[in-house]
């Protein structure tokens, strides 16, 4: 069947995607004849099955991803699952699409289908025989997309199908689905098809979070065809799973010898046995491999070594059944409409076509969601100064520092620059004078900040809720227009909630400085230390990294814009560097041995005298105590030490045989997610900071024990990347290519050059707005009155 040409001219060869220089880097496109190939080279597939192994078997209760069960063995084995009698899914969905992909057809018009997972694309064949059908009358030529992570079976699909179907526009992505979709969503009308009940394999919050990213690549009108399997009975379910033949156990033992082959562990196969069973609770197939032998997986190429006990269940894969009604509410609070539901005969299965609402989150949901951050971080800065007296708000403490009550008043004021003044410096002010006058920051370098005539406090609360109130009512009838980059998304108002959360971390340094028995108005108590890492150091592959970010409203210029840079592989430190780490540093000469220092370093050590980290105060007895907000205490050894300045950071890492890592280093180890391709917001994904996964947001007034937050880890297992402590890397503060200043030069242009060093990660004073992956901090590289501490890097 020829399934299209445009005016008698082929189309096959027409490569319906083309990556571009932006999302690019890492893929190579290939004209394999007939179809189209882009290849993702952005990380090896074994180094990706390593790390994702060690991902696994660092949590308790264990787990391996059910992608890597699908290597050229695994997928011959399950096709020979779907063979057998107690397997119905593949047989039901096959006979839906059978019956209603002309129905799908006529609802969809000629879009692209876009199928992730598509493997040999059999199924699929229904669809292309009815868009092929549909197609002939109008000459429409028939475009389709399959993704597969498997470039060799993907590559096996294109020819096969580019075969039977002349004519045919095949693009094949052999990448991941969260790398795909950016690739194809937004670009043409299109049909997403995800067939199989593949969703299944996620978990609630993975589902949630693949529906969300689906509904954000998808264009208004684009279609989204999901297949599921229903909820029914166990006995049936379990069956499906527990084959009479035994490929479901030879499925689940080759993910193991899938280990000895590529990653060189000597797993005793034997020994491992296949266990599923449907949990009732939450509605879904649990498979597990049960090691009836103790076994040890040395992963040497990344550093990382596990042991699994005799009797131990590792879960390798779940596969959740679904309701109807149940995935319509789910897909319509990601954006989609259904538009119809297909059972087979049986009603086992359902094949859901759903289609993207034109509707964006409204304008009045944006406003108060913005009112509410602008009220959170007001309350922070109330709460700070809550418990100092006029005396010590109006008092320069330290001349590195502003009297608090600049802070507060210059937060007004660019407050009411930007989201009132649009960042016109001619408006007067109720203080009189221009723009920030007084208050601007480089016009009035903190050592003179003190001689300045400041309000007072009650004058500086006042002006800061005078403010406040009229840009809250500037807000209220805010279109948010995307015609005005200042406004666009809500742009300003992120910008002045995170300029007021910035300065609170500049106070909390200020008031330490000063010593003052400062007491919060609330602190919790800090978590104890739940996990050990097994291994200190882990190892990032080479390869290419997204580094920096898109544009969005919460992300500042010197983040921008998002470039692709090579990265040789290194090794980083699991864990910032601890306190009773850096004892030993001092107790083995490190401040007295020049040949540890840089030439800067160990002059600017020799002048000041240095000989520990800021605020350490060494006692009679040999041990080392803390002055922490005016109050000595001993000092916990095993948190991040903090308070050191670049240069100690860059001795302590000679010392240990190591160097500082890059800044590029550090975001690839902190953000690179090797399995899906895909970078993270987060260390720990996408989802916004909470009091399980980092030590953000002034709560615990201090560090927190390394090993405080395992959830909070890296994809390459790192911990405590966000909170507890800034980290300085070896990198200047530079611009990246094709850096553009916005809104407003001073913020980041000013200060490029060498002479400032870049910190990342934030400290347990940063505020979650700032606390990203991406935040670039600086400061000179003798500061030590900032919350920092760093964490160690090698090369390999």
């Amino acid at each position: 069947m020829t399934l299209g040409s445009v005016q008698g001219t082929s189309v096959r060869n027409v490569p319906v995607v083309d990556p571009g220089p932006l999302l690019g880097a890492g893929l190579e496109v290939r004209q394999e004849g007939a179809f189209t190939l882009v290849l993702d080279l952005a990380s090896s597939e074994r180094e990706a099955f390593a790390l994702s192994v060690a991902q696994g078997l660092s949590d308790h209760p264990r787990w391996l991803h059910c992608r890597w069960l699908y290597d050229a063995a695994g997928s011959e084995i399950f096709e020979r699952i779907t063979e057998q009698p107690e397997y119905y899914p593949t047989r039901a969905e096959t006979e839906i699409l059978a019956a209603h992909a002309g129905d799908i057809r006529a609802e969809m018009g000629p879009v692209t289908i876009v199928e992730l997972g598509s493997g040999v694309s059999a199924k699929t064949r229904h669809l292309l025989d009815a868009w092929g059908s549909a197609a002939g009358a109008d000459d429409t030529p028939v475009r389709y997309v399959p993704v597969d992570i498997d470039a060799s079976v993907l590559t096996s699909a294109c020819e096969s199908l580019v075969a039977s179907y002349p004519g045919l526009n095949v693009t094949g992505l052999a990448t991941s689905y969260e790398r795909a979709l950016p690739l194809v969503g937004g670009r043409f009308p299109l049909m997403l098809v995800f067939l199989g009940s593949t969703v299944g394999n996620f978990n609630p919050v993975e589902l949630n979070r693949f529906l969300d990213a689906v509904g954000s690549a998808l264009a208004p009108g684009d279609g989204f065809l999901l297949g599921i399997d229903l909820v029914k009975e166990p006995p049936v379910l379990e069956a499906a799973y527990n084959d009479a033949a035994g490929h479901s156990a030879r499925f689940t033992r080759n993910l193991f010898a899938r280990m000895n082959r590529e990653l060189g562990t000597d797993l005793p196969l034997a020994s491992i046995h296949h266990v599923a069973y449907y949990n009732e609770r939450l509605e879904r197939i649990e498979i597990h491999a049960r090691f009836d032998a103790e076994a040890v997986v040395d992963l040497p190429a990344i550093g990382r070594r596990f042991r699994i006990g005799a009797g131990e269940m590792i879960l390798t894969e779940i596969s959740s059944k679904f309701r109807v009604e149940s995935m319509r509410v789910l897909a319509r609070e990601a954006g989609f409409d259904l538009m119809r539901s297909d059972t087979d005969s049986e009603s086992r299965f359902a094949l859901m076509l759903f289609r993207r609402r034109a509707d964006s989150p409204r304008v009045e949901e944006r406003r108060a969601r913005l009112a509410e951050r602008l009220t959170h971080v007001r309350r922070r800065t109330l709460d700070l100064i809550e418990p100092l007296i006029d005396a010590q708000l109006s008092e320069q403490h330290n001349p590195l520092m502003s009297p608090l009550v600049w802070d507060l008043n210059h937060i007004a004021r660019f407050e009411e620059l930007w989201a009132l003044h649009g960042g016109d410096e001619r408006f007067g002010g109720e203080a009189g004078g221009q723009g920030l006058g007084v208050y601007d920051a480089v016009l009035n370098p903190r050592a003179a900040r003190g001689a300045l005539a400041l309000p007072t406090r009650a004058e500086s609360l006042s002006q800061l809720q005078a403010v406040r109130e009229r840009v809250q009512l500037r807000l209220r009838g805010d279109l948010l227009t995307a015609g005005d980059p200042l406004r666009a998304g809500g742009f300003v108002y992120h910008l002045v909630a995170q300029h007021e959360a910035q300065h609170q971390e500049t106070m909390l340094q200020a008031i330490g400085l000063a010593a003052l028995p400062y007491e919060p108005v609330f602190r919790e108590s800090p978590p104890p230390a739940s996990y050990v890492p097994d291994s200190d150091s882990v190892v990032v592959p080479a390869g290419p990294f997204p580094l920096g970010s898109v544009t969005t409203e919460r992300v500042y210029d010197n983040e921008q814009p998002l470039h692709w840079v090579d990265v040789p592989a290194f090794a980083i430190d699991v864990a910032p560097v601890s306190a009773r780490r850096f004892i030993d540093f001092i107790e083995d000469g490190g401040y007295r041995r020049p040949e540890l220092w840089s030439r800067e370093g160990w002059t600017w050590r020799a002048s000041e005298a240095v000989s520990h980290p800021l605020a350490w105060l060494p006692d009679s007895a040999g041990s080392w105590n803390e002055r922490c907000f005016g109050r000595v205490r001993p000092l916990p050894l095993d948190r991040p030490v903090m308070h050191v300045a670049w240069y100690e950071a860059d001795a302590f890492a000679r010392w240990a045989g190591k160097r500082l890592p890059t800044e590029a280093e550090w975001e690839k180890a902190a953000s690179w997610d090797v399995v899906s391709h895909a970078k993270r917001t987060y260390p720990w994904g996408d989802e916004p900071s909470d009091d399980v996964r980092a030590n953000l947001g002034q709560r615990l007034f201090g560090p927190a024990e390394i090993g405080a937050y395992p959830r909070g880890r890296s994809p390459y297992g790192c911990l405590q990347m966000v909170g507890d402590v800034w980290e300085w890397t070896t990198s200047d503060f530079l611009p990246y290519p094709g850096f553009r200043a916005f809104p407003y030069r001073e913020y980041s242009e000013t200060f490029f050059g060498a002479e400032h060093k870049v910190l990342r990660g934030g400290s347990w004073a940063t505020s979650p707005l700032l606390a990203r992956c991406t935040f670039r901090n600086w400061d000179l590289p003798v500061r030590r009155q900032i919350f920092a501490g760093f964490r160690c890097a090698a090369d390999v």
